[in-house]
């Protein structure tokens, strides 16, 4: 790969490393940490993620438990888990939040698959950008007179087939996800 397309390989690495994040927090009927890792909880007057006030654990398959350091907060992570809209009842005991998961509905499914769809279209679109702006680069760089005509050809091809590989496996990931999805 040509070394003018290494910050843009970089990036687009960064866009599917963040997809792969999105679709992990998408629920698969599975418990799952990271379904809970992100939510946001306010905090010692502070916005902060729930990995963040406790520790989150599956000791089941079908049960999230949530050991937050500080009890005095237990009340504002149970309203976050709700407000989250996750289909999830948390239950406190005061040291420990279990967080039962539920069988997930065929109409749940459907939700969650277009959800990791969106997602998905949400990072092409960024692929896409990214080509853009490097595209929009290499085309000022041509005017200063910088790369020459073949070169650009050359390096545009490369993004290209880049760009493809790129679109090949974010399509990849959410056929993962959704036939995760429909499996159970």
């Amino acid at each position: 790969m040509d070394p003018v397309l290494n910050e843009t390989s970089q990036q687009i690495q960064n866009a599917l490393e963040h997809l792969k994040k999105e679709l992990s927090s998408i629920r698969a009927g599975r418990a799952n940490p990271s379904l809970l890792e992100d939510i946001p909880i306010m905090a010692y007057g502070a916005q902060m993620k729930l990995m963040e006030v406790g520790t989150i654990s599956a000791p089941q398959p079908s049960l999230l438990t949530i050991q937050i350091w500080d009890p005095s907060i237990g009340k504002d992570v149970e309203n976050a888990i709700l407000n989250a809209n996750l289909g999830l009842n948390p239950a406190n005991d005061g040291i420990t939040i279990r967080i039962p998961i539920p069988p997930l509905t065929s109409e749940r499914r459907e939700e969650f698959i277009k959800i990791a769809h969106q997602k998905g279209e949400a990072c092409r679109v960024e692929i896409r950008r990214i080509r853009q702006m490097q595209r929009e680069d290499m085309e000022e760089d041509k005017k200063k007179g910088d790369i020459g005509e073949d070169e650009y050809h050359r390096i545009d091809k490369q993004l290209q087939e880049l760009i493809d590989n790129s679109m090949a496996q974010v399509e990849n990931l959410i056929k993962e996800k959704e036939e995760t999805l429909r499996e159970i």
